[in-house]
């Protein structure tokens, strides 16, 4: 197997664990205030999650897309994270 699309599949499993594990924390806490700062600081690691698993997908793409595609792969991914914030 491809490491790119392990160490890809790994940062979502991670990223997907530390948010199930914020749920059962605001949960078990049951206080609005300290949700809130969970779901803050979960949502501001989200975007780097996001683009760290794009950059490795896209160096595992590099030597497949002629320099047109990826130039737009790359704007695409940099345009949601401008929409994201």
């Amino acid at each position: 197997m491809d490491p790119k699309i392990i160490m890809m599949s790994l940062a979502r499993v991670i990223f997907g664990l530390l948010s199930l594990t914020g749920g059962i924390l605001m949960f078990y806490l049951n206080d609005v205030a300290q949700s809130v700062r969970i779901n803050a600081i979960l949502g501001s690691i989200g975007p780097f999650v996001f683009l760290g698993v794009s950059t490795i997908g896209l160096v595992g793409l590099s030597s497949q897309l002629d320099p047109r595609k990826m130039t737009m792969l790359v704007a695409g991914v940099t345009l949601v994270l401008i929409g994201s914030r």
